[in-house]
């Protein structure tokens, strides 16, 4: 059995999976921007330790880590935009360290791809990119059917693709970045932004508002939320032309929390691909959402860890 970990911008998630990459058992803890890496990790180490009361220990292969902002080279986290006080995190040497087990890790998007190539919606091809749309915004390579990490990892920043010249100043030291504008908080400011506007909307301003309100209120036709949305898309279509632009993928898979509204988003996406891509596309691309949902990055680093036994 395999022991995979995700380590999110607003929750840990802790799965363990049998020789068939299925979830046999998932546990979740909350994170946040102001999240401690040793007391987060203690806990996630806390929760092997009980799973393994339950089995034997000759019954574990290895320990798949998806964390976001991680090299490869030093097993460390740098700078995550999200979780800043992860910075030069030795997340690797922790659980070897505390587990006793094999530990891989690798980056979340690049993992999530790995996962839903595997066994979602990112069968069948050679040549797939995945955006995962979340609290922030990442992204994964599969480059001739093999995942495309780069040197230290950090291949796939999609997040961090300038779509908004001179823009907001991003976490990362950038402007204008895609995440800035796309992501689930991005959604969220620009509804609230809208509100204090006294724009005529039927979103009101309270401490439950969130991006996906934004989603549910545009389905019944509320105009600001649907200006919205339709921002959204085309800022993700500005995404998507400028990979299709780099790596001629033959799919691309939208995971997340936001990829819940793809329905919805969709069509602005393909709005601004039909407008823009180059003419060899023939102003078109497949998109998909995601298949295995908020368990691709867990299935993912489990099939990392198997691959790296």
């Amino acid at each position: 059995m395999i022991i995979a970990v995700d380590i999110g911008g607003t929750q840990i998630r802790v799965a363990l999976l049998d020789e068939k990459f299925n979830i046999l058992t998932k546990k979740s803890f909350s994170t946040g921007i102001d999240s401690l890496p040793d007391r987060s990790c203690s806990m996630i180490a806390k929760e092997i330790e009980e799973l393994k009361y339950s089995y034997t220990l000759s019954d574990f292969k290895c320990v798949g880590i998806s964390t976001p902002s991680f090299n490869r080279l030093t097993g460390k986290m740098i700078n995550p935009p999200n979780l800043p006080r992860w910075n030069n995190f030795p997340v690797v040497d922790f659980f070897k360290s505390s587990l006793g087990l094999p530990v891989v890790a690798g980056n979340d998007a690049s993992l999530a791809a790995w996962g839903e190539y595997k066994s979602g919606a990112g069968q069948g091809v050679q040549n797939l990119v995945y955006f995962t749309l979340s609290t922030g915004i990442g992204g994964g390579l599969i480059i001739n059917e093999e995942l495309y990490e780069g040197t230290m990892g950090f291949s796939g920043e999609i997040g961090h693709i300038s779509v908004v010249s001179d823009g907001e100043l991003c976490k990362c030291g950038n402007r204008g970045c895609l995440e800035l504008y796309a992501s689930g908080p991005a959604i969220l400011r620009a509804a609230i932004s809208r509100i204090k506007n006294g724009e005529n909307t039927s979103l009101k301003i309270n401490t439950d508002l969130t991006s996906e309100d934004v989603f549910i209120h545009a389905q019944r036709g509320d105009l600001v939320s649907n200006k919205i949305v339709s921002d959204v898309g085309t800022y993700l279509g500005q995404g998507v032309v400028n990979v299709m632009n780099m790596f001629e993928p033959q799919r691309i898979v939208f995971g997340g929390g936001v990829s819940e509204s793809f329905d919805l988003l969709k069509p602005h996406i393909l709005n601004y691909v039909e407008r823009y891509a180059m003419t060899h596309f023939e102003k078109s691309i497949d998109l998909r959402k995601s298949e295995l949902n908020e368990n691709s990055s867990l299935i993912g680093a489990a099939y990392y860890a198997s691959m790296h036994q």
